[in-house]
């Protein structure tokens, strides 16, 4: 991920032409998904564990218990790309039943920093569209190709879980 005031940003949904999978679970034990998913984003991404941050947790006590988990992952790929990932575990849980609903997102980021004189330069975008153009976008396609099978499998591994 590039760190920069400005930048401009190509962004490509890899669940393309539906931006988000969800994932519904009725049966016993809903609350376990959210080690089982933190787990699985590990292993399926190859990520360390300061790769994934939980952007949101909410857990509340009583009859039913109701929970909401947001975790976001990055992964760096080169100085400029990146996958973006998002998964949201939300649901409830009695004694004897619960559900939960999985949503996952997920995209390649490209950005290109636009905080200089010279970055921002007419000149400077004719070279980085040309290298772009040429060098680049054949390791973005192979970016996007393997992005996609590492969000499938997830997707597939979560679903097994689900069955479970």
């Amino acid at each position: 991920m590039v760190w920069a005031k400005t930048k401009l940003m190509i962004h490509d949904d890899l669940l393309r032409p539906l931006p988000v999978v969800k994932i519904k679970y009725s049966g016993k034990n809903p609350e376990r998904f959210y080690k089982e998913i933190y787990n699985l984003l590990l292993v399926s991404f190859r990520v360390h564990e300061h790769s994934i941050q939980e952007k949101e947790f909410h857990w509340s006590k009583g009859e039913p218990e109701k929970f909401k988990i947001v975790w976001e992952i990055n992964k760096d790929l080169d100085k400029f790309s990146y996958y973006y990932i998002t998964v949201k575990l939300s649901g409830e849980s009695s004694k004897t039943h619960g559900k939960a609903e999985i949503e996952i997102e997920g995209a390649l980021r490209t950005e290109y920093p636009q905080d200089t004189f010279w970055q921002r330069s007419l000149l400077y975008e004719i070279l980085r569209m040309f290298w772009h153009t040429v060098f680049y976008s054949s390791k973005r396609d192979e970016y996007l190709r393997e992005g996609r099978r590492l969000l499938s499998l997830f997707c597939n591994q979560v679903k097994a879980l689900a069955r479970v």
